[in-house]
């Protein structure tokens, strides 16, 4: 039996999140809480749906091509993952080896990890999409990404960027809306700064770096798609052979190259103040004026 159905959005997309007799449910209701808190929660129709079960489902066999079978171990728990990826529909199931004070957390984890899977394919196979390992921020309806790898300074950037709006510090979804408009959504798996569920028109990507200057240099489009592929969160998961057969290389390669069209990319060295955001603001001018 499936209890408490809840739905989740991110980018627009709903997904809708069930508990097999309530298992795990109990624990996951601080995250959910988190989510609608937030405003990731919905009354919308979902376009993908999860179960999570007791137990772990059984691999399919080698000739069922639309089914993604990834399984993770974390300390005594071990769960798989099974997604239709025409149908986007799946379940999570697990199997634990021993219970201790750990086990609710790594449960917790390992469902979030394998929703974000559920989003990473939504958005790759429909070519909307890709989710970046970095900071959004919103001024003034305008949306800035901020990429970089753990420790180059996501956090920082949020922290530095008040009174502005903090999309999310951790990852942010880079979009297509239907108006062809490329749009910086926050997502709920963020970092020290609370996420918020909203979208803005991107108006750059900046790949950060500390320092002891501030300086901003532009990007050609290639280079940054080549940032973006290595980045760490759709390049990494990309690179698991079983994913390769499904979204290659090549395929990714296209996707951010008409994500990244109208979207300007620069390398951005900062010191820890906020003058980088009047080096931004001061360049966008600078363009504006030229156009």
């Amino acid at each position: 039996m499936i209890k408490g159905r809840q739905t989740i959005e991110i980018g627009e997309v709903c997904c809708s999140i069930g508990f097999e007799n309530g298992f795990f449910r109990n624990e996951f209701d601080a995250i959910l809480s988190d989510y609608s808190r937030q405003g990731f929660c919905s009354e919308r129709r979902p376009e993908m749906a999860i179960t999570v079960k007791k137990t772990r489902p059984t691999p399919p066999g080698a000739s069922s091509q639309n089914i993604f079978c990834h399984s993770l171990e974390y300390g005594s728990l071990c769960a798989t993952l099974l997604f239709d990826i025409r149908e986007f529909k799946g379940e999570i199931g697990f199997s634990i080896k021993g219970f201790d004070r750990y086990t609710p957390v790594r449960g917790i984890e390992l469902i979030e990890t394998f929703i974000s899977t559920a989003y990473i394919f939504y958005f790759l196979l429909n070519e909307r999409g890709t989710f970046i390992h970095s900071c959004g921020i919103s001024d003034e309806g305008n949306g800035y990404i901020f990429a970089g790898a753990g420790g180059n300074g996501k956090s920082t950037i949020a922290k530095l960027s008040h009174p502005r709006t903090i999309l999310c510090d951790e990852m942010v979804l880079l979009q297509t809306n239907r108006y062809g408009e490329k749009m910086a959504y926050g997502t709920p798996f963020s970092g020290e700064s609370e996420s918020i569920n909203s979208g803005v028109p991107c108006k750059g990507i900046y790949f950060i770096e500390k320092s002891k200057v501030t300086e901003i240099s532009p990007l050609s489009r290639m280079n940054g798609v080549a940032e973006l592929m290595k980045e760490g969160i759709t390049g990494s998961f990309i690179s698991i052979e079983s994913i390769q057969k499904i979204y290659p290389y090549t395929r990714l390669l296209t996707l951010l190259c008409e994500l990244l069209k109208g979207v300007p990319c620069y390398q951005m060295k900062f010191k820890k103040d906020n003058s980088f955001w009047e080096a931004i603001l001061g360049q966008r001018k600078q363009a504006c004026e030229k156009k």
